[in-house]
């Protein structure tokens, strides 16, 4: 599963040893008790990642941008890194141009709408390692 449920019993928390551990993080895949961590939708997360990571489609937002094409740079690095990188956005088709939809003529009658570059949860950290050292994230 890839939800951070826990299948072993005893498995205790990794920063407080002696508290049995509530789940596994999805991301960092170290185990936590309740009170460091928590699920959200079924996802445990470590309260570290709980707010760093946005969950969507099963996966971990990574970067996320109103630029198709950096957000199509993004994506053919990170696949070139080896990882496997999937651009998502509920609005909008990745193929199509953007401008069309929020370009000045629409005068604001189409939001703005955010690709999302997610990757799986195991290859969250590697991601955002990469990107940080291309400086597109901080």
């Amino acid at each position: 599963m890839n939800c951070g449920a826990l299948f072993v019993d005893s498995l205790r928390c990794s920063v407080h040893p002696v508290v049995e551990a509530e789940g596994v993080c999805v991301i960092c895949a170290k185990p936590f008790c309740k009170e460091c961590g928590g699920e959200s939708d079924k996802i445990f997360r470590c309260d570290a990642h709980f707010a760093e990571y946005e969950i969507q489609e099963g996966m971990a937002r990574v970067f996320g941008s109103t630029d198709n094409v950096q957000a199509q740079y993004v994506t053919s690095c990170l696949t070139q890194a080896g990882l496997h990188p999937f651009l998502y956005s509920r609005l909008f088709n990745p193929g199509a141009d953007l401008v069309a939809i929020t370009g000045p003529r629409n005068f604001g009658r189409h939001p703005v709408v955010e690709l999302k570059v997610l990757v799986p949860f195991a290859e969250a950290l590697e991601a955002r390692k990469r990107l940080r050292q291309m400086k597109l994230i901080t």
